[in-house]
């Protein structure tokens, strides 16, 4: 059992066995022909990914859509769609669709969501950006090149992010949001001819991070705060009980509500966005009935852990919690601003309530803005993972099942395409033939 992995005392366990290849073999050994892929540090399954990145612009909210009708999604960023390739690789190209606000080197858009607002059978996007007052709706016109016209729903300032999970039980997604300023929390039913906007609580109750999860198992949905929880009793006719049972300072998105420890209890996961830290909270309930709340630290090595969320990467039927580092979430003054961006994900071990972390970029130009996607975005029979932020959007693509060509393999992989340079050959080149 690894332990959890704390900033001040982190213990790297990696061992990296390489076998040095002899020279003047007879043949070569028919590296190609292997279909599988070995298991990780102790005999563990673990994802493995290749890491593209699709663009450097600085919007941090992303979605999927199929855009131009070919079967697949692409994926939305910002101004911005980016062109799927399918399951042989190629280049996502980029297609501007939209225009949004930006300042300085932010882009106001902290969450996108794909919702047929209109219920016309295209879906359109919702979006809302922390420097910009309001949540807006873009029209899909069904047509590549078309105006995507744009549509107020309501004023929401300082919103942070939202997330996305049916909240009235109708089967149809609604939207919630958190605010910086503590404006109040929101949610939005999008099942009507227009969407109506419901306000849950006042200031003290709303902040920095946002979740829905059933706390007490009554089958309802309630609505997590970084400062406690809503009890729903009829979401539609706007009925909650407040439950002030936690602080979580600024939490990322979402505040996730997951039995971690398999005890029938619903427990919490939550990361520090704008800080170190990731931790869950274990729910215990006395003989009295009365809540109390056990934290766990789960990894504090890693900071601004603003977007998170629990998916199955492996595909062994048991969800894994993916993280990822922003990247200058305060103009550079948060904690571990300039630490070396990371992608993660920690197996749960639900036996013990331990968390073992599994890397999937590390110092590279990915990070995590404000959201994660993940599906099978190239159709393969895997889950796929993709990202916006400041240092761009990036397609973490998941290599359990991979047929891409070999060919385009080497597109994506040869560093040096021009090699050798003019006036220079190989016979010239620096280095000497081995055992010579």
């Amino acid at each position: 059992m690894l332990p959890s992995i704390s900033r001040t005392g982190l213990a790297i366990c990696s061992g990296l066995a390489f076998a040095a290849a002899a020279y003047g073999f007879a043949q070569r050994p028919d590296y190609s022909s292997r279909t599988t892929r070995g298991a990780g540090p102790g005999g563990v399954e673990v994802a493995t990914f290749f890491v593209h990145r699709l663009g450097t612009d600085h919007a941090e909210g992303i979605t999927t859509m199929d855009m131009n009708g070919d079967g697949y999604d692409d994926l939305l960023s910002g101004a911005y769609w980016y062109e799927n390739p399918g399951p042989r690789g190629g280049e996502w190209k980029r297609h501007q669709y939209r225009t949004v606000f930006t300042q300085d080197e932010f882009v106001s858009d902290c969450g996108e969501w794909t919702i047929d607002v209109n219920h016309d059978g295209k879906p359109d996007v919702v979006t809302a950006g922390w420097m910009t007052d309001g949540i807006f709706w873009y029209e899909n016109p069904g047509k590549l090149g078309a105006e995507w016209k744009r549509h107020f729903i309501t004023s929401s300032r300082d919103t942070e992010g939202g997330w996305m999970a049916d909240i009235n039980g109708d089967g149809k997604p609604d939207l919630v949001f958190g605010h910086y300023g503590h404006e109040g929390v929101l949610w939005i039913d999008f099942s009507g001819p227009e969407p109506r906007v419901h306000h849950v609580g006042g200031r003290a109750e709303d902040g920095h991070g946002i979740g829905v999860a059933d706390i007490d198992g009554d089958g309802k949905a309630d609505i997590l705060t970084p400062f406690g929880w809503f009890r729903q009793i009829d979401a539609d006719k706007d009925q909650w009980e407040w439950h002030k049972d936690w602080d979580l300072q600024d939490a990322g998105f979402p505040i996730i509500g997951y039995d971690v420890n398999n005890d029938g209890k619903m427990d919490i996961i939550y990361g520090q966005g704008h800080d170190y830290g990731i931790y869950w909270l274990e729910q215990q309930v006395d003989e009295q009935g009365q809540r109390h709340w056990i934290k766990h630290t789960i990894d504090e090595s890693i900071s601004q852990v603003h977007a998170l969320k629990l998916v199955d990467l492996d595909g062994d039927g048991e969800p894994e919690l993916l993280v990822g580092k922003r990247y200058r979430g305060h103009d550079g003054n948060d904690p571990g601003s300039y630490d070396p961006l990371a992608i993660y994900y920690y197996k749960i071990d639900r036996k013990t309530g331990t968390f073992t972390r599994y890397a999937i970029s590390v110092n590279g130009t990915a990070g995590a803005g404000t959201q994660f996607v993940t599906g099978d975005l190239d159709k393969d029979g895997d889950i796929d993972i993709a990202t916006a932020g400041k240092t761009g959007v990036h397609y973490f693509e998941n290599l359990k099942i991979d047929h891409v060509p070999a060919e385009q393999r080497e597109k994506e992989l040869l560093l040096d395409k021009n090699w050798p340079f003019p006036g220079e050959s190989m016979a010239t080149k620096p280095g000497k033939e081995p055992g010579k």
